[in-house]
């Protein structure tokens, strides 16, 4: 009996989420693992480690995101949004943790060890901070009384000088642009639209003439020189994509790996060119937007501001972190430590992507046909009982 159960469970929620994203998703989750297979070897051996060290560390995080997606994805669309708001605050203090005791790694303190496990709490701030923004801005339409806007602009406030102080200037952008899409949505007006966006330049601005490390960044790309790691990264990422060419050199083939220290995380996608190629590369990218597409359709199937602020805030994160990712093995942008959800290397940014989709699954679910019938029938069945019941009176 209980194994019918749990199988009729199984094939409910199937039949419920997006087949095609959850097809897309594990298809960016099978070239992550294969990706991770191939570009992590080298580095654990610079390190002194055994080779297949940080595959092994992969594929145990990996489960473990597994477990967490499908998880979020039975969840009903209140459980979330308790859920979130909740994680808001544990992430709040996990953020302030981390510029007291967290570990400092090139110049920045962005990572936490807890429990013999080093984790990003930035990373599980964005789809956290999606969700209860969309929530807040949702009781505002319900609402008019309720200050909803102004209390998602005062969480994104709370959260930013934290991360700032890290500092990480790409993840203030990604939550940043997250925001205001939400905003843009959900409907408000062309006039505050302008307003929040000229507030995100000047700001640029004004990080630009008080963050020395920031300004560095932005002074070496402008200049497009130097001998510093992050210039040498960047020759050779693109050294890799001018050799990888149109079908790539090969599995196990590339040597860029061999020479970037990142490779296997903020320069994954140049591994992937030089070994795969560019049509690989183009179908990776296509995924994503695939995922955003297909997850946005789904949404603008319901009336909820909430669903639709959610999902697109969330879909809006991915694809920026991609972009990001994507635009700094290209030398579009300056150097960004920002990893490209499921394909680079990294627990943080493995699990707060798990999270991220779950999410998007979950809110995207088709309701059971049988169920809306059967609430129909009900509600006509109640009807006219409840006129034989007055009629006889």
């Amino acid at each position: 009996m209980q194994r019918n159960n749990f199988k009729n469970l199984i094939k409910k929620w199937f039949m419920s989420i997006d087949n095609i994203s959850l097809f897309v998703i594990t298809g960016l989750i099978s070239i992550g693992t294969w990706v991770s297979i191939a570009s992590t070897p080298s580095v654990a051996m610079k390190l002194g480690l055994p080779p297949f060290y940080f595959v092994k560390q992969h594929m145990i995080v990996l489960l473990l995101s597994i477990f967490i997606m499908i998880f979020i994805s039975f969840l009903q669309i209140r459980h979330i949004r308790q859920l979130s708001v909740m994680g808001y605050f544990v992430c709040l203090v996990l953020l302030i943790l981390t510029l007291v005791i967290g570990n400092e790694i090139k110049g920045a303190r962005r990572w936490l060890n807890l429990l013999g496990f080093s984790m990003q709490p930035s990373e599980f701030f964005k789809p956290i901070l999606a969700v209860t923004n969309a929530w807040l801005i949702n009781e505002q339409y319900r609402d008019r009384k309720f200050p909803g806007i102004l209390l998602s602009g005062c969480s994104v406030a709370i959260t930013i000088p934290f991360i700032l102080m890290q500092p990480d200037i790409g993840m203030t952008i990604i939550i940043v642009s997250a925001w205001i899409g939400q905003l843009f949505i959900s409907g408000l007006s062309t006039v505050m639209l302008g307003c929040f966006l000229a507030s995100s330049v000047g700001a640029c601005f004004g990080l630009y003439f008080t963050v020395p490390h920031f300004a560095d960044r932005i002074d070496r790309f402008m200049m497009n020189g130097g001998e510093d790691a992050d210039v040498y990264q960047v020759q050779k990422s693109l050294e890799a994509f001018r050799s990888g060419g149109l079908f790539g050199k090969g599995p196990g083939e590339g040597i860029i790996k061999n020479m970037v220290p990142d490779s296997h995380s903020d320069f994954v996608f140049s591994v992937i060119a030089e070994e795969y190629g560019f049509i690989v590369c183009f179908m990776i990218i296509a995924l994503f937007v695939i995922l955003i597409i297909r997850s946005m359709m789904r949404a603008t199937t319901s009336s909820s501001i909430f669903s639709i602020c959610a999902t697109f805030g969330i879909v809006l994160q991915l694809g920026l972190q991609m972009l990001i990712n994507t635009a700094t093995s290209l030398n579009l942008i300056p150097t960004k430590g920002m990893t490209m959800p499921f394909i680079s290397y990294g627990g943080s940014s493995l699990l707060s992507s798990a999270i991220s989709v779950g999410i998007l699954l979950a809110i995207t679910k088709r309701q059971s046909i049988t169920r809306n019938r059967l609430n129909s029938s009900n509600f006509k069945s109640n009807h006219r009982l409840s006129k034989k019941s007055y009629g006889s009176r």
